[in-house]
């Protein structure tokens, strides 16, 4: 849940600085507006690609404890039918 919020705090990062950006601009400095608009984005990018990694972690490690909490089945164990006292 965690990393949902991160993400859509990014996404709302990225829509900020896109506004302000655009709204600063001045059409003498296109250069400069195009190098700051790409250092904006490898910021996101890179925190994007944190983030991704995080939730990678985070449900690597969910899986782990999943598989660590239910013990394996046995073959050849004998098996119990819920339904046998009949619930028709």
């Amino acid at each position: 849940m965690r990393g949902v919020w991160v993400l859509s705090g990014l996404l709302l990062f990225l829509g900020l600085a896109t506004s302000e950006t655009v709204q600063q601009r001045d059409d003498t400095d296109w250069c400069e507006h195009d190098k700051a608009l790409h250092k904006q984005l490898d910021v996101v990018e890179k925190n994007i690609e944190q983030t991704v990694n995080h939730l990678e972690a985070e449900i690597s490690a969910l899986l782990k404890f999943i598989e660590d909490s239910n013990p394996p089945l046995q073959l050849g164990a004998p098996t119990m039918d819920i339904f046998e006292n009949g619930l028709s």
